[in-house]
């Protein structure tokens, strides 16, 4: 099988999200500041106050957003679920017989995720091999579920902040036309149309974070498949020599 170590691809798009979480809202705003002859040039200052409290909030996801792309970076590589360290202490360990020395590993809280596959198993190795098979399944079903957990934030960050940026759409387009209403004299059309661009800038800034954010998920659910998948392989081939035993 060949490790994921070798294909660079997923660990160099994982910066890049990062730096388009970071970056993409200033490249958004800028191009709005200067966006032709006649047209007035905001600041960055000035598009985040049209944004009112929510765009605040929004900022704040991207903030977690970003903190979150680069905790999984650090954690979720193939040396944090299958340790070379763990693996020759494992090999070494089930070629000795020390099954007991093997199955206490689960009282470590910091164990990995191939020791803690292994060390279930090993733990069943007196009802047979089958059992002990099972045992690595389930718990590697387990594990999975809670890396799926982990990174789930990022999509749940990718769903509300476009409809955070809905919210204050509707919101500054209610308090515009309620203006309109109670105003005196005709509708200035340049009145109506500077209250929708100013409701409409929440909109953009939820998209902006929504869009990388979404794409980073993807990312790092392939990745703990990927990772999974390897760690698996490497547990059954550790506990291969207690089959033919």
């Amino acid at each position: 099988m060949k490790r994921i170590g070798s294909v660079p691809k997923p660990r160099h798009a994982v910066p890049i999200a990062a730096a388009l979480l970071l970056m993409a809202p200033a490249l958004a705003w800028a191009q709005a500041g200067g966006a032709g002859d006649g047209a007035l040039n905001y600041t960055l200052v000035d598009l985040i106050k049209f944004g009112g409290w929510v765009g605040y909030v929004i900022i704040a996801m991207s903030v977690v957003a970003v903190a979150l792309v680069v905790e999984y970076a650090m954690s979720l590589r193939p040396k944090s679920l299958t340790p070379d360290d763990d693996v020759a202490e494992l090999e070494k360990l089930i070629a000795a017989g020390a099954y007991d020395d093997v199955a206490t590993r689960l009282a470590d809280k910091d164990c990995s995720f191939v020791t803690t596959v292994v060390a279930r198993g090993v733990k069943e190795h007196d009802r047979g091999y089958d059992a002990m098979v099972k045992a690595m399944e389930d718990t590697a079903d387990e594990l999975t579920g809670k890396l799926l957990r982990k990174i789930e934030h990022l999509n749940i960050i990718a769903n509300i902040a476009p409809m955070l940026g809905l919210l204050g759409t509707v919101m500054g387009m209610v308090n515009s036309f309620n203006q309109i209403s109670v105003s005196v004299g005709g509708v200035d059309p340049r009145r109506l149309a500077g209250g929708i661009f100013e409701a409409l800038m929440t909109t953009v800034m939820g998209l902006i974070v929504a869009i990388p954010a979404l794409y980073a998920f993807g990312i790092f659910r392939n990745r703990v498949d990927s990772l999974v998948s390897e760690a698996t392989a490497k547990a059954e081939h550790l506990v291969d020599p207690l089959k033919r035993s």
